[in-house]
C-alpha cells in the first residue's frame, strides 16, 4: 500500500487493490441506519481483511448513521478485519473531524478510474451502494 501521509490519522492512503470498497449513496440517518449496519454486517462475511466505505455519495449523515459505521466497526475488529473510510464530502469529513471519528478509522483517497479490487454492493432505503442493490 503505497501511503500519501505516513503518519496514522494524520492523511489520506491510496485504497489497495486488495480491498473490498462498498460504496455508500444518498443519506445515512435513523430511517436507513439500521438496515444499512445490517448490510454492512453481512459485507464483513465476504470482505478481505480490509473493508472501506466509499462515503463519496453520502449526502447527510446524523448520529444514527454514524452509529451504525460505529458498530461495524466494532464487529469488523472482532474478526480481524479493518473497516476505512474513503472520500467523504465536505460536511461529512467536519463531522468526522468533530466526533474524533476521523482519528478512529483509516481514511482513505479515492484512486481515480480503480478498477482493481473486490466491490461488495448493497443498498436500502434512500441509502444505496454500488449500482446494484443486493437483496
Amino acid at each position: 500500500m503505497t501511503t500519501l501521509h505516513p503518519r496514522s490519522g494524520a492523511g489520506l492512503w491510496l485504497i489497495p487493490a486488495t480491498a473490498t470498497v462498498v460504496r455508500l449513496c444518498g443519506e445515512l440517518d435513523i430511517g436507513t441506519g439500521e438496515a444499512v449496519r445490517e448490510r454492512l454486517l453481512r459485507a464483513l462475511r465476504h470482505s478481505t481483511n480490509l473493508l472501506i466505505l466509499d462515503l463519496s455519495g453520502v449526502s447527510f449523515c446524523d448520529a444514527a448513521g454514524l452509529g451504525a459505521v460505529v458498530g461495524v466497526q466494532h464487529r469488523a475488529r472482532s474478526l480481524d478485519i479493518t473497516l476505512g473510510l474513503a472520500a467523504p464530502r465536505p460536511h461529512l469529513t467536519r463531522v468526522l473531524r468533530l466526533t474524533g471519528l476521523d482519528r478512529s478509522f483509516p481514511m482513505y483517497g479515492t484512486t481515480p478510474g480503480r478498477d482493481s479490487g473486490r466491490r461488495a454492493s448493497t443498498g436500502t432505503g434512500r441509502v444505496g451502494f454500488g449500482s446494484a442493490a443486493a437483496r
